[in-house]
């Protein structure tokens, strides 16, 4: 009788501890799942243009590719009928169906975007991220127009992966260029900021397009009537230091402001850079678009104002 007693508290108490623990691993596991509602996911360190084969340091990656290619404020005008934004790791722009190009594209330049991949080989690439219905503008539509395919972002600044160096060869990023612009004024700005990005250790935040005739000529080759002729081409140049970015533009930054005239000629496709500097405040009067538009007014008035 008395050994029965035992066993039956033995049990009772076996009972009280297993119900114990059992609440206890309940509980834990409320925890983790509490923990796992409410943690921020881990974000990734690695740059928009990097990849595994890549050697340079990788930076914080940014919530979108404008805020590292535009962080200087997304070009806008008064009709975004005809803006249809896209963003690549590479740069940013925005696409004009009717014309058959950009009506701008902006990227980040410094020494990191350099590397050792060759220039890409063979035809230019549609760009089949474009959305149903829309232009999408082949390597072939430029044959025999006596035009370049001409580069917004040059080959040359990426050179990193080959995909970067395949991206700037997209036809979304490329516009219709006479060679002597091409080869000309156009290359001897797109080789001085090579100089200020590689040897002089700059951070570059660039805009560049191209301005129309209210009825522009097409090209007259395979592409007659898909692909709109420029009668020039601009570019903008903000110049920091290395790493800077936006909270860094003061009424002393340096910003190159240029408009080419789309055209031919020996005295012309030595003439240089230079030549052809204007004013941020002029290209947004000939363009339409409000550029820097996140930098303060009353920097703004400035350094749009002003000519390098």
């Amino acid at each position: 009788m008395f050994q029965n007693k035992i066993l039956r508290n033995l049990l009772i108490v076996a009972v009280i501890v297993g119900v114990y623990f059992l609440i206890q691993s309940q509980n834990k596991k409320e925890d983790v799942a509490t923990t796992a509602k409410t943690s921020p996911p881990v974000r990734s360190e690695e740059t928009p243009a990097e990849s595994k084969s890549a050697t340079s340091k990788p930076a914080t990656r940014p919530s979108t590719y404008f805020d590292l290619h535009a962080p200087l404020g997304v070009p806008k005008d008064s009709d975004p009928s005809d803006d249809y934004l896209m963003e690549k790791p590479q740069y940013v722009l925005s696409y004009n169906n009717a014309r058959g190009g950009a009506n701008w594209v902006a990227w980040n330049l410094n020494d990191s975007w350099f590397g050792t991949v060759e220039r890409r080989q063979g035809q230019f690439i549609t760009d089949t991220s474009l959305p149903e219905g829309y232009q999408r503008i082949t390597h072939d539509d430029y044959t025999g127009s006596g035009f370049d395919r001409g580069h917004m972002v040059r080959s040359e600044e990426r050179t990193r992966t080959r995909e970067d160096n395949d991206a700037t060869f997209l036809m979304t990023n490329i516009l219709p260029q006479y060679h002597d612009l091409n080869a000309g004024p156009w290359l001897s700005l797109e080789e001085y900021c090579e100089v200020l990005a590689r040897k002089k250790n700059k951070e570059l935040y660039i805009i560049a397009g191209g301005i129309y005739d209210k009825n522009p000529d097409y090209l007259n080759g395979k592409g007659k009537g898909r692909v709109a002729i420029p009668k020039s081409t601009w570019k903008i140049v903000v110049v920091l230091e290395r790493g800077q970015g936006l909270k860094d533009v003061t009424k002393d930054t340096r910003v190159i402001a240029v408009n080419m005239p789309n055209a031919q000629g020996k005295e012309f496709k030595k003439s240089g850079w230079r030549k052809y500097l204007t004013t941020v405040d002029e290209l947004e009067r000939l363009t339409g678009y409000d550029f820097l538009s996140n930098v303060p007014a009353d920097i703004q008035a400035v350094i749009e104002s002003k000519t390098d």
